[in-house]
């Protein structure tokens, strides 16, 4: 009987271990991933709007009250959403940067396919 236990228990363990094994990987996790990037210059436009007014086509669409182009990166937006923790040191920030034409280093979240992405972290200088 010790033995058909051992046998049995060996048998399931094979047979899980075999399942997670040739289980399907997530499509979040195949081809491009999504992270940070980094981008520097100047600040070419600096947009306010109403909360809950988006920003881009339906594939692309931004959620955004302040968007920001660089010179670096004509080609895409950047965007703060009004519910952001830090939302109104990076929107003074960013401010401050246009009217005085200082450059800025963005981080933002890089998703594969979008052009229009929300910022992270704010900093001046490069």
């Amino acid at each position: 009987m010790r033995k058909l236990n051992r046998v049995l228990i060996s048998i399931s363990a094979l047979l899980l271990s075999v399942s997670l094994a040739q289980a399907d990987v997530p499509t979040s996790l195949r081809g491009e991933h999504a992270g940070q990037l980094q981008v520097s210059g100047k600040i070419t436009l600096f947009r306010a709007q109403i909360k809950g007014l988006q920003f881009g086509p339906a594939n692309d669409r931004l959620d955004a009250s302040i968007l920001v182009t660089l010179d670096s990166q004509p080609d895409m937006v950047f965007g703060i959403a009004q519910d952001e923790p830090a939302a109104g040191e990076m929107t003074a920030t960013l401010r401050e940067a246009y009217l005085h034409g200082m450059s800025v280093t963005l981080e933002a979240t890089k998703e594969p396919g979008r052009k229009n992405l929300r910022i992270i972290v704010v900093q001046l200088g490069k």
